[in-house]
């Protein structure tokens, strides 16, 4: 007599639950995501305009902020169609009719973060012109 699980048929029960399951931390991952990117890029930003470090730093760091930011919407963007396909399995399981997409939450999300790589990247193209801790530091004997 074999054990063999392979030859075994699924449990459909599991598999349903599994998959609601996985629905949940993904959507626990969109919901936590950009706040962590938001978090990265406020922290550059305060760097950036609170301490004494040349221009080409500052740039370099902003570039880094908005390159994050960019990231970030493909993640969520990815996050989102996987989650959408998690669903349309559970949907399956129910015996329910498939729905459509609900982009609005990752649109927002999207639309906050580009923004913000905008902002970035204007700035570092000049970063004296917004940020005056060199010049306030030289001026002040």
């Amino acid at each position: 007599m074999s054990n063999d699980i392979a030859n075994e048929p699924p449990d459909q029960k599991v598999i349903y639950e599994q998959r609601c399951e996985d629905f949940r931390s993904l959507n626990g991952f969109l919901w936590q995501s950009p706040l962590i990117v938001m978090t990265l890029t406020g922290g550059l930003w305060f760097a950036v305009a609170s301490f004494d470090i040349n221009d080409r730093a500052r740039s370099m760091l902003l570039i880094f902020a908005g390159i994050s930011n960019l990231l970030m919407i493909i993640a969520l963007i990815r996050l989102r169609y996987v989650m959408q396909r998690v669903l349309a399995d559970i949907r399956s399981y129910d015996s329910k009719g498939k729905i459509g997409g609900n982009f609005i939450i990752v649109g927002t999300f999207c639309a906050l973060l580009l923004f913000a790589a905008l902002g970035s990247f204007v700035t570092s193209c000049g970063p004296a012109a917004y940020f005056t801790k060199n010049a306030a530091a030289k001026a002040t004997p």
